[in-house]
Order: C-alpha cells, then sequence, then structure tokens
C-alpha cells in the first residue's frame, strides 16, 4: 500500500473533523490570548471606524500599554452585530459602555498601593463601597481627574474655603508661627503645593517664606483651583 493510500485511510471525515476542531480551538485560544495580554491588540478595536477615538486618546494615558481586554470583556460576536447592524457613534457607545470599573482595576492596582498617595487614602473607602474607580478616573483620558472632583466636591465651596487660605496662614504667621508654611508648601505636607524655583533657592539659602511674600502672600485667583491634582494628586 502506497503512502497516498495509507493518508487517505487515516484521513477518515471523522479525523479531519476532529483536526480541524482542534486547529480551531487551538486558533481561538491564541486569539483570545492576544487579545487579552497582548498591548497591539487594540489594534484589532481600531478597526471599527467608530472606536479609533478611543485608541487614539489611551496612548496618551499610562493605559496605552494595555490592551484592551485587559479592562473590558470583549463579546466578540455581539460586537460583530452592533457593528454590522447598529453601527453606533463614538458618542454613543461610550454612553453604552461608560459602566463602573473597580475590580478590573485591582487587577494591577492593588488595594495596598491605594495607601501610597494621601488622595487615594483618603477616597478609597468611598471608592469600595461604590464599587467605582471611574467616579473619579477615566482610564481613556487622566486629564479629566480634576473636572471629576466637581462630581461630589461643590466647586465655589471650595472657592470659599481656599481662597482664605493665606489670611489664615498669615494670621497665624502673626502670632510668631513661621513655620505655617510647610504645612502646605513642604513635601512632606499632607497636601502639597508646589513651589517656584525662586522659592526653592531662597529655601536652600535659608530665607523664610516671609523674607519674600512678606507683609502678605499675593492673593488667589479662582483659576488657581480648577486643577485639584496640582496640589491633591498626590
Amino acid at each position: 500500500m502506497g503512502r497516498l493510500q495509507r493518508l487517505r485511510k487515516a484521513l477518515t471525515p471523522r479525523t479531519v473533523a476532529l483536526l480541524l476542531l482542534a486547529a480551531a480551538v487551538v486558533a481561538g485560544v491564541g486569539f483570545w490570548l492576544y487579545l487579552r495580554y497582548d498591548p497591539g491588540s487594540s489594534a484589532v478595536c481600531a478597526t471599527c471606524h467608530n472606536m479609533l477615538p478611543f485608541i487614539a486618546n489611551i496612548k496618551n494615558t499610562p493605559h496605552g500599554g494595555t490592551s484592551c481586554a485587559t479592562c473590558h470583556s470583549i463579546d466578540l460576536l455581539r460586537w460583530i452585530y452592533v457593528q454590522a447592524v447598529e453601527n453606533p457613534t463614538p458618542q454613543q457607545i461610550a454612553a453604552r459602555y461608560a459602566q463602573p470599573m473597580f475590580d478590573q482595576c485591582l487587577t494591577c492596582h492593588t488595594a495596598q498601593s491605594f495607601s501610597q498617595l494621601n488622595i487615594h487614602e483618603a477616597h478609597a473607602q468611598l471608592a469600595d463601597r461604590l464599587k467605582s474607580c471611574t467616579l473619579c478616573h477615566n482610564p481613556h483620558d487622566s486629564a479629566t481627574t480634576s473636572a471629576r472632583c466637581q462630581t461630589c466636591h461643590d466647586y465655589n465651596k471650595v472657592l470659599n474655603t481656599h481662597m482664605v487660605f493665606h489670611d489664615s496662614a498669615w494670621a497665624q504667621v502673626d502670632m510668631g508661627k513661621y513655620e505655617v508654611c510647610l504645612e502646605c508648601h513642604s513635601p512632606w505636607s499632607r497636601w502639597y503645593v508646589p513651589i517656584g524655583p525662586d522659592c526653592q533657592i531662597g529655601a536652600g539659602k535659608g530665607v523664610p517664606c516671609i523674607g519674600c511674600h512678606g507683609p502678605r502672600a499675593m492673593g488667589f485667583s479662582p483659576a488657581d483651583f480648577l486643577d485639584c491634582a496640582r496640589c491633591h494628586g498626590r
């Protein structure tokens, strides 16, 4: 019996079907692993025109090297149906899938790491209660964090309290408490308000804040408090 005949005898319809099924399973598992773990798999999502804005936005964030499937469960058959039949706009996609994320975040960001930042420690219980990190964080746009603070913190109330910080501080300076500046303008303070290079040079020379800013510190403007993360993002 020749080789060709033996091959034909071995490759029965059942054997061929089993081989094709095994190949399909291996290919499916390989494709899923690619989607799940390879950051380059985001290119698959980018093949849909209405996903391009999301891919472009996330590239400029710390999540730019993460595959879409790390955070999003991907139902390919359903997604193909949505794209082919509904063809939603990016705005409709954002509204439909704007679900709170918590467990997905914890796959990379451990709960223990929350205590490393004061801002996280202060909000950890709230995030755990609501089961949402995305109440404050937009994984696709890290620049919107400060704007999201106003979801809970009334901007006018923030202005009422923050605009008088220097008045309160200078009242304490008048009583001889010169170290009050360090409660905000020190890297070791709970909330750090960065100082300029001139201040750093002066501090290095041992010049106290009052040496340059006396008898009163410069006033605030409402625009100083639009970027909450400038002081609280630590």
